[in-house]
């Protein structure tokens, strides 16, 4: 029995892609990590102490410990082929306990995962989650032949109804006090003879046993073989033993049904029309910003904050001069509470504008999520993407740039080629607009009316993100790896979930922009009181009137934009504008450069050359497609 040399013990929840790890995580350490209905949500290892009561430390004698709970990410083996499966490998080698999570709806899929730990010889607890499925779906599993037959302890739960995770936590204290701060009363798993057979060489030159597994697996294709195949068929014949014959449920035959490639792409269209036009557009970019903008702060707090600063200093507004020099107390009244007002312009765009529609972003991509759509639609799209050089993985990180293009670029690494992360990450700077500037656009376009300039806007960004694609494909050598996905049940969101997730993610973003947009408006204030703001739109002004035919005015959404996408989107909403220029202006604004915090990571994920590329390329895209939609009699 391993025996505690040290007061950190550390326990590792390893198991499948969605099987409920990072619920069970943010019950048993009380610090939240995103749970999300479909693969690919935990991509880097994350850890927290377990939180126990002083009546538990108490009552099990942990005075003297600390109880590391690790989340790693969701593989389907260790064998170490992939960044996933290295990041967990290093999980389970420093445990002195693992978690194996696994799916009471996919057994015979999780329990291979299950037979290769316990080749390892580490302690485990095997958890079988989402037990209120197999219910809905009459599946009966026989839980006592399956502890038997693995030689593991058996925990049965719904970690999103916290339905048997005290009695796991309960499990994970007792083991660590029983036989005096022994690792004992956690089974170690009954292990395969013939897997034993083809490690046992490789015991000897070997530190641990997971090391020897590891060299047994990787020492030829013939052994892994092997090895896979009498783990394969231990499962499946377990598994026929323990588990009843599974019946179709409705919920079932609704979630194949959204895979048909013809009802499921019409479903698409309907869930993206209502979701980003009538939802994100409409609804909030319409009524939510126009009611906290002009009812509330362009009222009450815009003219209260001008007051207050007009008895101070000067306030001009409309001012290209060099105020510094002329008037320096007015430049200082003009940039607190001028056209760009640090105190007056920001925070109205800030709350009335970029909060409302962050929120409602990651309100409804939480409600898609959590339902278990976004697999779906990774399914149907991935005929497509590999056209592109990549699959339908893709379709993660590129519905979350819709959130943040930044946070989204980071999300690339759950790829597995570097063809399909550079393919990806060029895509994003350069085709998907974060959500606030995603909400400021379908704002202004339904303000036009009809769904006219949202599917010319819309239609553009596609034949962009199709070419592109297509172009890098050729360019890039590789492949864009192969796509294996899990599809999780359709289930309905849970509406505590949904807004923890909402609110968390809101406020990273809102933390993460916020600064940058005080930064924005201090550049552009200082460019307008030093008159060097008229000298910008003087010089710029043939590339925008005569090229792009717009108002020179736009130029000032161009520099705003080179900061944040969505400060720049903000730039067209005082722009008069023909209904023509404004949809040319919108998909400018979209194709135009990535915010200087997105190529901060492109250059850290790949390196400088690629984000400077991606970066250049997008001013000939957006200039270009400008130029040619300007000139099409469209309106």
């Amino acid at each position: 029995m391993q025996e505690l040399k040290t007061k950190t013990i550390n326990v590792a929840l390893v198991g499948n892609p969605n099987v409920g790890k990072s619920v069970i995580f943010n019950y048993l350490t009380g610090i939240y990590v995103d749970v999300s209905n479909y693969p690919g949500t935990t991509i880097e290892i994350t850890s927290a102490k377990i939180n126990a009561t002083e009546e538990e430390i108490n009552r099990y004698q942990l005075e003297d410990f600390e109880i590391k709970l690790v989340d790693s990410p969701g593989v389907y083996g260790i064998s170490s082929q992939n960044d996933e499966e290295t990041a967990t490998l290093t999980c389970v080698e420093q445990a002195n306990i693992i978690i194996n999570v696994v799916s009471s709806t996919s057994l015979s899929r999780d329990l291979f995962l299950t037979k290769q730990l316990a080749d390892m010889g580490k302690p485990m607890i095997l958890v079988i989650n989402q037990c209120d499925e197999a219910r809905i779906r009459k599946v009966a599993i026989d839980t006592k032949a399956l502890s038997e037959g693995l030689g593991l302890d058996i925990i049965e739960a719904v970690a999103i109804k916290e339905e048997g995770l005290d009695s796991l936590k309960a499990s994970i204290l007792n083991t660590i006090h029983s036989r005096n701060s022994k690792i004992a009363q956690v089974k170690t798993g009954t292990l395969s003879i013939a897997v034993e057979k083809e490690i046992a060489s490789y015991l000897d030159d070997c530190l641990t046993r997971s090391e020897a597994l590891l060299k047994a697996e990787n020492s030829s294709n013939e052994k892994r073989e092997t090895i896979y195949k009498i783990r394969r068929q231990e499962v499946d014949e377990l598994v026929s033993k323990v588990v009843s014959q599974q019946q179709f449920s409705k919920r079932t035959f609704v979630g194949h049904l959204l895979l048909n490639p013809i009802i499921g792409s019409i479903t698409a269209a309907l869930v993206l029309y209502l979701f980003l036009f009538q939802f994100l557009g409409v609804f909030i970019a319409g009524t939510v910003v126009d009611f906290l903008e002009n009812s509330v702060l362009n009222t009450y707090y815009t003219p209260f904050v001008e007051g207050i600063v007009s008895q101070v200093f000067p306030v001009i507004k409309d001012s290209n001069n060099n105020l510094i020099l002329e008037q320096p107390l007015a430049a200082i009244g003009t940039m607190l509470a001028g056209d760009y007002g640090l105190l007056t312009l920001t925070p109205t765009y800030l709350y009335a504008l970029l909060m409302p529609l962050v929120l409602g972003f990651y309100f409804g991509l939480a409600v898609l999520e959590d339902s278990g759509y976004l697999p779906r639609l990774a399914v149907l799209v991935d005929g497509v993407l590999s056209k592109l050089g990549m699959n339908g993985r893709a379709i993660i990180p590129l519905i979350l740039g819709g959130g943040c293009v930044t946070m989204a670029t980071v999300t690339t690494r759950l790829l597995s080629s570097k063809k399909e992360k550079i393919i990806t990450m060029a895509l994003l700077g350069l085709t998907i607009p974060c959500s606030a500037q995603l909400g400021v656009i379908q704002g202004l376009l339904s303000n036009i009316g009809g769904p006219k300039p949202w599917l010319v806007w819309a239609g553009t960004l596609f034949i962009v993100f199709v070419l592109t694609g297509m172009l890098l494909n050729k360019l890039i050598p590789g492949d864009g790896g192969h796509f294996i996905t899990d599809i999780p049940p359709l289930r309905i969101p849970r509406i505590n979930n949904i807004l923890q997730k909402t609110i968390i993610r809101s406020k990273v973003f809102l933390d993460e922009a916020t600064p940058a947009f005080f930064i924005a408006a201090a550049v552009v204030g200082s460019l307008q009181v030093t008159g060097l703001l008229k000298l910008v739109i003087k010089y710029s002004e043939p590339m925008i009137t005569e090229v792009l035919l717009l108002p020179k005015e736009v130029a000032i959404s161009f520099i705003l934009g080179m900061v944040r996408r969505d400060f720049g989107a903000f730039g067209l909403m005082d722009v008069p504008m023909s209904d023509s220029q404004l949809v040319t202006a919108c998909v400018v604004l979209t194709l135009f450069v990535p915010c200087i915090a997105t190529v901060a990571i492109m250059i850290k994920e790949q390196n400088f050359k690629i984000a400077m590329a991606i970066w250049l390329s997008s001013w000939f895209l957006a200039f270009g497609f400008g130029a040619l939609l300007a000139r099409l009699p469209l309106f």
